[in-house]
């Protein structure tokens, strides 16, 4: 998607190699109307796939599954993140490489039970998230049908791991390679 592209370049910081700052447009102040597109993309990639809902799991994801849910009016379920067991909901455990530390995403089974879903989420780098949401939804004998990524950094190891595990995956802006002297930013 070339107008994500634009603005990742345009605005997005390069911290590191693997560290992309995007909290200008998209994790801390939204870029509402970039979001706007960003979620009809995605209604657009999902239009033939049979599902019934969005999910995403808090808090960078909500804002492009909000538009992709509103362009395709279907709706939308947000994952929590919880730091601790809890009883009367779903829950898998999950680990966030960006945040160094276990949570557990957590759902009222009723929002997602026996349900097709496609996972909404902001980044991609280690493939965690899509796995264990995939495995939360077993849980609920829903089904993960596909999942939409808004930046997925493909020089990491999780796009290749869902690929060869059969995950189907759109990527709207894939990351080839950043330089963190530069600020440059290669996409595939």
């Amino acid at each position: 998607m070339k107008l994500l592209q634009d603005k990742i370049k345009e605005i997005g910081q390069v911290k590191s190699e693997s560290i992309l700052d995007v909290s200008n447009f998209l994790n801390m102040q939204v870029d509402v109307q970039l979001m706007k597109a960003v979620g009809e993309e995605f209604a657009d990639a999902f239009k033939d796939d049979d599902f019934d809902v969005y999910i995403t799991v808090e808090a960078s994801g909500i804002a492009p599954s909000v538009f992709a849910s509103l362009a395709s009016d279907k709706p939308l379920v947000i994952i929590k993140k919880d730091f601790e067991e809890k009883q009367g909901v779903l829950q898998q455990a999950c680990y966030s490489y960006t945040k160094k530390q276990d949570y557990y995403l957590t759902v009222q089974e009723q929002f997602i039970q026996g349900k097709k879903c496609i996972l909404i989420d902001d980044f991609l780098a280690s493939g965690s998230v899509v796995k264990n949401v995939s495995v939360l939804c077993e849980k609920a004998n829903a089904t993960l049908v596909k999942t939409g990524i808004v930046v997925s950094k493909d020089f990491q190891d999780g796009m290749k791991h869902l690929e060869k595990e059969n995950y189907p995956v759109v990527s709207l802006a894939r990351i080839k390679k950043m330089d963190p002297e530069t600020g440059s930013i290669e996409f595939v």
